[in-house]
């Protein structure tokens, strides 16, 4: 017979959140690293200030809210990860020059229509 890891099937979310903060507390360094200059900043979707900010106080225990933490260094890694693949067999020597859009995104009133 195998155990489960402790708090699997807990009625609370205490576990979970205390594993995330020991993995947080883990990868401090690492993630102020990651957000010393990040695109998301270049891009002015975030400020870089606060985000280290919160890494630092939340791995120190303040009680803050982690959502969306994963899904915003997922998000740098991504920008950074394709930048670096640029000109790659991943993307194609023209691709430094391509545009993801190349028309720019329409306003949801002149959305083309599904085909």
């Amino acid at each position: 017979m195998h155990d489960l890891p402790a708090g699997w099937g807990a009625p609370s979310h205490a576990y979970q959140a205390a594993s995330q903060r020991a993995g947080l507390r883990t990868a401090a360094s690492e993630l102020l690293a990651l957000f010393d200059a990040p695109l998301l900043a270049d891009a002015g979707l975030v400020e870089a200030r606060v985000v280290r900010k919160a890494i630092r106080a939340a791995s120190q225990g303040e009680p803050l809210p982690l959502d969306g933490l994963a899904d915003l260094v997922s998000t740098e890694l991504w920008l950074r990860r394709l930048i670096s693949r640029r000109g790659t067999c991943w993307t194609g020597s023209a691709a430094p020059r391509q545009r993801a859009v190349a028309s720019g995104v329409l306003p949801a009133a002149q959305e083309r229509p599904a085909l």
